[in-house]
């Protein structure tokens, strides 16, 4: 289903909507418009040779890039309701200017552009043949003709799903083959492939009687190949990597990285998986900075940081095979661009057994750094488990003076994994993780299931089971505030379990759940519901804020839901409403599950009793700027010191950019975690809040910048 068009007439202009990815954005125009459908053609992506950057798109359309649906009106002026960075191409791929922040620029002269419009949530081009003006209002970017000019609008989902699906015995040996064909789903071998959209789902994996992979899996031919012992573990460890680079993994007696017959051994047994990770960033980030040689040559802020101390030639590098360019990029000190790397979206911690090879291609497709959690008592493991584990960890985490929670009855299956500095965290292994997202492959499977359109409007149904917490059913009114958004938003007390039944059996978008709950069910007036008798839900992504409720919402989840966030011990009122609240907002902008309870337990010691279930990357809408942001802000003697930090999503994967709006700034940067640190001063704070409504850490205490009152320093 390709991205739809829909005339709005208040404001005028067009509702542009990817179903799938549930994103939607609005474009304005002077006075009402009649789109008509025009061909697109089809676009395939780049090249994998290196000297072959062809993209296979239809110019007769006018699009530069590749879009899946497109449609042709007349205006005198197109307004789109956010600071948005605008490439403007040529057809033929020459890139011929750039705009951001509050820059203007006029393109006086007949001709034909194509506009690509950086949201986020979808990728959107403009293609005209008229002379035209860019310029921008605070939160506005306006492009505007001499005279009426027609105006064509292509839009591609960002939405990729796997193509094919190999079939192994437990033979690991079996899964080296597998995780070889997982470069086939790359888009290209070049630089550009840090660019998430060339960057295509793994093929999925299952596991049968034979080995069998689909003849039209090729995988790249890059000479680059990974040798690690028949080891289940090993195998997964390299995944992301091989994955990444397009390289073949074959069985050897040490551990080597292989160019072009060349071989480099990797370290022993005990530091291999960090070094497999430190390799991958620093390929990531060479490949982000030695990309600007190519398609979209930008001043990137990564590649000012470490270009001086680089040592290589980038147009050189750029221009290299795949072999040759690894082999030039391990003359380049990992000191060089470890301190300059995004924060790693994810970490994955799993089992070292064929059962968990299902799950393997969605973690690879988020780059996830694969560590290996082995849970047999006679090896070293970081991870604690059980009771006095989970408590010891809530006591860490928790108020000396606070009474401490009581952990959940089934504690014995609790465990807490070992820290990671990644932004989420995955577990695919055995017990109930505190503070990460317990998943599976059926989990992960669920979520090519949800390729159905989700509802529109967006549903959002608010069940507050408990009086005493009505406090929190005023989340209702939180869901609702959004532009472009259209919401069907309503509000159940005290539901009997047969009216809850038929909530949970019903086409639900999203679920807010306030009430009690704990292993044998969900309390209702009338006794308990227990999830596990259903035969299915309708719930799409859900938060079950009540005590102990993780059963609950895992049975949801076994039963059809793509995700939840639920508790895994008692929860006093006071926590859960808070808790409620934060979290109900950073949805409502766009964050997904993992990273919304990530940020939300900010405003409790006790956050860390909340987990998320099933797929944790699950959104119910999209962000308005495309990636969720969270802001630092801190009050200095004369101004403020203002911090970005980005949560990338589904639809702004790794390696997308982002240029921050504040004044004097016109430098993109890589996505991930802390973006930077501005000095601004008081009214440029408020300037840059007048761009929207953001989750605010304001000396350390969440918030929002709709609630900030900011005031002069000094």
């Amino acid at each position: 289903m390709n991205p739809a068009f829909t005339p709005t007439t208040s404001p005028t202009g067009l509702r542009v909507h990817d179903r799938i990815e549930n994103a939607q954005f609005e474009l304005y125009t002077e006075s009402r418009v009649a789109p008509t459908p025009i061909a697109t053609g089809s676009g395939h992506g780049l090249s994998r040779q290196p000297d072959a950057e062809a993209w296979h798109t239809s110019s007769d359309a006018g699009f530069a890039l590749p879009v899946d649906s497109a449609v042709a009106f007349d205006t005198t002026r197109i307004t789109l309701p956010a600071l948005v960075d605008v490439f403007v191409w040529q057809p033929d791929r020459t890139l011929v200017g750039k705009t951001t922040n509050q820059e203007s620029a006029t393109y006086p002269e007949q001709g034909a552009y194509a506009l690509d419009v950086d949201i986020g949530s979808m990728k959107l081009q403009l293609a005209v043949t008229d002379p035209f003006e860019i310029h921008r209002t605070d939160d506005s970017t306006v492009i505007s003709f001499d005279a009426t000019a027609t105006v064509r609008l292509g839009a591609r989902s960002l939405h990729t799903a796997p193509e094919a699906t190999i079939t192994i015995t437990d033979d690991v040996r079996d899964g080296m083959r597998a995780v070889s064909l997982f470069g086939s789903a790359l888009k290209t071998t070049t630089p550009e492939r840090s660019f998430p959209t060339l960057r295509g789902h793994p093929p999925l994996v299952e596991r049968g009687d034979a080995f069998d992979a689909p003849a039209t899996l090729d995988a790249p031919d890059t000479g680059i190949a990974i040798e690690i012992p028949p080891d289940w573990g090993d195998l997964y460890r390299v995944s992301t990597l091989a994955y990444y680079l397009g390289a073949t993994v074959q069985p050897g007696a040490q551990r080597a990285l292989v160019l072009d017959g060349v071989r480099y051994p990797f370290p022993s047994a005990s530091g291999f998986g960090d070094a497999v990770q430190a390799l991958l960033e620093h390929v990531f980030l060479l490949d982000c900075v030695v990309r600007t040689e190519g398609l979209y040559s930008v001043s990137m802020h990564e590649r000012t940081a470490i270009e001086p101390t680089l040592g290589i030639d980038l147009s050189a590098a750029y221009d290299a095979p795949p072999a040759e360019r690894l082999a030039a990029y391990l003359g380049v000190p990992f000191a060089v661009t470890e301190p300059h790397g995004p924060q790693w979206p994810v970490t994955a911690d799993i089992a070292p057994d064929p059962g968990r090879i299902a799950a393997l291609p969605f973690v690879v497709d988020g780059l996830a750094n694969i560590r290996v959690h082995d849970a047999q008592p006679d090896t070293a493991s970081d991870a604690g488990h059980g009771a006095e584990a989970v408590s010891s960890f809530l006591r860490s985490r928790s108020q000396p003076d606070r009474d401490q929670p009581r952990v959940a009855a089934d504690a014995d299956d609790v465990v807490v994994p070992p820290d990671t500095e990644s932004i989420e965290h995955v577990w695919l292994a055995d017990g109930v993780p505190v503070g990460a997202n317990k998943a599976t492959a059926a989990d992960y499977q669920a979520r090519l299931a949800c390729d159905a359109p989700a509802s529109d409007p967006i549903r959002v149904v608010v069940v507050c089971n408990d009086p005493s917490m009505d406090a929190e059913d005023c989340v209702s009114a939180v869901y609702g505030m959004r532009d472009f958004f259209e919401f069907d938003i309503s509000v159940r007390h005290e539901l009997s379990t047969s009216e809850l039944a038929t909530v949970l059996e019903s086409t639900v978008d999203f679920l807010h759940y306030i009430g009690h709950t704990d292993a044998t069910g969900f309390q209702c007036v009338d006794g308990r519901l227990d999830a596990r008798d259903l035969d299915t839900t309708g719930v799409r992504a859900f938060l079950l804020n009540s005590c102990q409720s993780h059963a609950q919402g895992r049975a949801l989840v076994d039963r059809g839901s793509q995700g939840g966030i639920v508790t895994v011990s008692d929860i006093d009122n006071d926590a859960a409403v808070r808790v409620g609240h934060a979290i109900a907002r950073l949805l409502n902008d766009g964050f997904s599950l993992l990273a919304g309870l990530s940020v939300a337990r900010n405003v409790t010691a006790f956050g860390n009793q909340y987990v998320t279930v099933g797929d944790g990357s699950a959104q119910v809408v999209q962000s308005r700027s495309g990636m969720p942001l969270l802001i630092e802000l801190a009050a200095t003697d004369a101004d403020y010191e203002l911090s970005l930090v980005g949560y990338p999503t589904a639809n702004t994967p790794l390696g997308s950019l982002i240029t921050p709006y504040v004044p004097g700034n016109d430098t993109p940067y890589l996505n991930a975690g802390h973006i930077d640190t501005f000095s601004v001063a008081t009214e440029d704070v408020r300037s840059f809040f007048d761009q929207g409504v953001f989750p605010v850490l304001y000396d350390g205490t969440l918030t929002w910048s709709d609630k900030l009152t900011i005031e002069e320093t000094g």
